[in-house]
């Protein structure tokens, strides 16, 4: 008899992540966790802690971001903890804040950063905001619980964040 490995396929599909979440491999739809299948034994391995503690204006580290053919530097991404789990929360109304989305979402103890872009221009939110949890659990009971419940004047609608926070040395501007 031939000696053959069982390989477990872990599907990464963006259209559903709500429905897959809730399998049997649910780690492998964590905000930044990796999936290690030995069998039937599904393992997640998260990374190694970022910095520490030191400023990435001290460290000269930013994250280059680069989107529709554009280019440009964000260190502001360093404040979150890689190590936590991201939503990604979408439809937000012209009167979120960080204020109010941290309100929302306040009685999920492990929350620990909230953020809703404002457009320069305008002084306007973008529409869209981000929340971190340090727990997997929060971030679980979260997506079911809060996903298109009302946030201010709109239905939010809730995803896993997908950003990568790969920290690198800043040019030096003269």
């Amino acid at each position: 008899m031939s000696n053959i490995k069982k390989k477990t396929i872990i599907k990464t599909s963006k259209s559903s992540d709500r429905r897959l979440a809730g399998s049997r491999q649910a780690s492998s739809f964590l905000h930044n966790a990796l999936a290690k299948s030995d069998g039937d034994k599904v393992t997640r391995v998260v990374g190694a802690p970022s910095s520490s503690g030191t400023s990435s204006q001290e460290s000269g580290k930013t994250v280059k971001r680069t989107v529709g053919g554009k280019s440009w530097e964000d260190s502001s991404l360093l404040e979150w903890d890689p190590k936590h789990f991201r939503l990604f929360v979408g439809n937000l109304g012209e009167d979120a804040n960080d204020h109010l989305l941290h309100g929302a979402f306040s009685k999920y103890g492990s929350m620990s950063k909230v953020k809703v872009p404002v457009d320069n221009k305008t002084g306007k939110n973008k529409g869209f905001g981000f929340v971190a949890f340090a727990d997997a659990n929060d971030y679980f009971q979260a997506f079911k619980e809060m996903n298109g419940k009302y946030i201010g004047q709109h239905p939010v609608q809730l995803k896993r964040a997908e950003t990568q926070i790969k920290a690198t040395k800043s040019k030096k501007r003269r």
